[in-house]
């Protein structure tokens, strides 16, 4: 509206300009009651014409009864084909109803008025026409014509045409960016935000804006924060964030997430504005994270290895001298004492011969023999082997194994020893007896992917205890090496295969494994 206000008065004055250069300039009529003259008519005519603007007068019926060389000009035609003839044909039909009410809506109480709208120019091209229309009454007051005044304005349509363009695809990137947007002004409230950062954050988009920035920011930062963002507005430059640096956002719920920023600067009328880009970089510090934890148990398997290489033999040498000297037994008058000696020597031989034999399992770097095998089938086999025993000491294993289920290059021993070591956790875990769930299937986020779940309704464990349960050599268990998960996450690799584990004290624990079809 300050626009279109501001061009009525620019409009309004270039008519009183106009209009001052003539002798008669309020009226286009003579005084009520005296005689044309017609001398004082044709010389304001020829002022107006001379002036070279877009001037007509017409009456109440819409017959032009005068127009300017450059209204001629303006829509390609002779003053004799405009003269005495209506000017509705010049107004783009489209637009004619919106003409009509405003000129109805011209009168005493409103002696001028405003109006953009189409003509028809040249060869029937559609223009912008922004018009200032003035009343001229008669000796009662009432219209007897009306003069307008008018301007091309189709530039400028066109320039709004294309900044509604522009604002419509910017505020489409707005919307649909994959990036949280937020804008902060100069006090450090929030005035912006997308969907995006509605999602990363938890808020709603109504909460989000008037917010200081801070709630966003984790409380043992903020201190931080406040120096940085005085710095970025007294020096406002474009820039990124977080590369190679880790920051840290705080949701509504008070959970963080790690994220990288990238900044830009929007000047403004008044204090301008900081516009951050948000990336929730969660997966690819959760992929780093996995992949130093990879590195770690490598270069633990290669010193495991070694470790184990030194302890095997010695074990070896140990175990068959105690296990021949406990064959003499039998054949010699037993000493109690010493064949008590021996049983403790051979136990914990077989501990240490059992501890070394994971060590080289961890260690083992090689290519497992691979042959196209049926998961469901690994799982059957596996159960026959341990499902007495785990029967035994009640645990209560079910089974929803599917037989349509698309085989898979592995070594059947190697997964044998990553579902066994599965299922004894959760033995482990569950001392009073429970129920362990083993299902098969391929997986409905990712068509093709054959997916083994297991399963139990144990203790469960704690995010701390969760996070180095993979970990070699960590175990909770009085008597354990720590190994038998290492091992099964260095086995479930070479098979090219991830683990995922959900996992809650006192709800049990969860390991969904996937692979790839054959």
């Amino acid at each position: 509206m300050r626009d279109e206000e501001k061009s009525k008065e620019q409009l309004i004055a270039e008519l009183r300009a106009v209009r001052g250069q003539l002798a008669d300039v309020r009226s286009a009529v003579p005084e009520p009651g005296a005689p044309v003259d017609a001398a004082e008519r044709d010389a304001r005519n020829r002022a107006v014409t001379e002036d070279q603007r877009l001037v007509c007068r017409w009456r109440p019926d819409g017959i032009l009864t005068f127009v300017s060389d450059a209204y001629c000009r303006y829509f390609g035609k002779e003053r004799d084909e405009l003269i005495d003839r209506s000017f509705w044909p010049l107004v783009a039909e489209v637009d004619r109803a919106q003409v009509m009410e405003h000129v109805r809506g011209l009168g005493p109480h409103n002696p001028a008025g405003i109006l953009e709208h189409r003509v028809i120019g040249p060869g029937g091209q559609v223009r912008w026409h922004l018009r200032v229309d003035h009343v001229l009454g008669d000796e009662q007051g009432q219209p007897a014509e009306f003069e307008t005044v008018a301007r091309d304005t189709t530039g400028q349509q066109q320039l709004r045409a294309e900044l509604r363009t522009r604002e419509a695809s910017i505020r489409a990137f707005f919307e649909c960016a994959t990036e949280g947007i937020v804008a902060v002004n100069r006090a450090g409230q929030i005035v912006l935000a997308n969907p995006r950062a509605e999602a990363l954050f938890g808020y709603e988009r109504g909460e989000l804006v008037g917010l200081r920035l801070e709630v966003l920011i984790p409380d043992r930062v903020r201190h931080v924060h406040a120096q940085y963002q005085a710095d970025y507005f007294a020096r406002p430059r474009t820039r990124p964030m977080g590369l190679g640096l880790t920051l840290t956002a705080r949701r509504k719920d008070g959970t963080e997430l790690p994220i990288e920023v990238s900044l830009t600067y929007i000047p403004d009328e008044t204090v301008g504005l900081a516009m951050a880009f948000v990336t929730d970089i969660s997966e690819r510090v959760a992929h780093e994270r996995q992949i130093r934890h990879v590195e770690k148990l490598t270069a633990l398997g290669s010193l495991a290895a070694g470790i184990a290489h030194e302890l095997n033999n010695p074990i070896g040498i140990i175990l068959s001298r105690i296990e021949l000297m406990l064959m003499e037994v039998d054949e010699r008058p037993p000493v109690a004492e010493s064949v008590a000696d021996l049983q403790v020597l051979h136990r914990h031989a077989q501990r240490l011969s059992r501890i070394a034999q994971g060590l080289l399992s961890f260690g083992r770097q090689r290519q497992r023999d691979r042959q196209p095998i049926d998961l469901s089938v690994v799982v059957e086999d596996t159960l026959l082997l341990a499902g007495k025993q785990l029967s035994r000491e009640g645990i209560h294993v079910l089974t929803r194994l599917d037989a349509s289920l698309p085989r898979m290059l592995g070594d059947p021993t190697a997964l044998e020893q990553v579902l066994l070591n599965l299922l004894f956790n959760a033995r482990d875990a569950m001392p009073a007896g429970g129920t362990v769930e083993i299902e098969t299937s391929t997986d409905p986020a990712q068509p093709g992917t054959i997916r083994l779940v297991v399963s139990d309704t144990g203790h469960g464990m704690s995010p701390e205890i969760l996070a180095k349960a993979s970990e070699p050599f960590f175990t909770t268990k009085a008597s354990g090496s720590g190994l038998g998960l290492s091992v099964s996450y260095t086995i479930i690799r070479e098979h090219g295969g991830t683990v995922h584990v959900r996992s809650e004290p006192g709800r049990g624990t969860t390991f969904t494994i996937l692979f790839l079809p054959a």
